[in-house]
């Protein structure tokens, strides 16, 4: 089920980092090389099969990588995006 404004305010304040957009909730990270976010993008990858919920953008920049969650069946962000928003912060 879709996230009400306020249960997404409330969750993205428990989010370290990751932001409200109108296409999901996204969160940009740094690595000290390219090499270092090539890796962490393959994690998130790898953590994306384990739990069956993929992000919406996985984007591989010079030493960052932006992640992006929406749950496009319930039309906006769902509890399932923030969960996995919480294990990717943990890798």
């Amino acid at each position: 089920m879709k996230l009400s404004g306020n249960q997404l305010q409330a969750a993205l304040q428990a989010l370290s980092g990751w932001q409200g957009e109108d296409t999901g909730i996204a969160k940009e990270f740094t690595f000290q090389s390219y090499a270092d976010g090539v890796a962490f993008a393959m994690k998130v990858a790898l953590l994306a099969e384990k739990m069956n919920h993929h992000p919406d953008g996985l984007t591989i920049g010079w030493k960052k990588v932006r992640v992006v969650y929406v749950t496009h069946d319930a039309g906006g962000v769902t509890e399932l995006d923030v969960e996995a928003a919480r294990k990717v912060n943990a890798l």
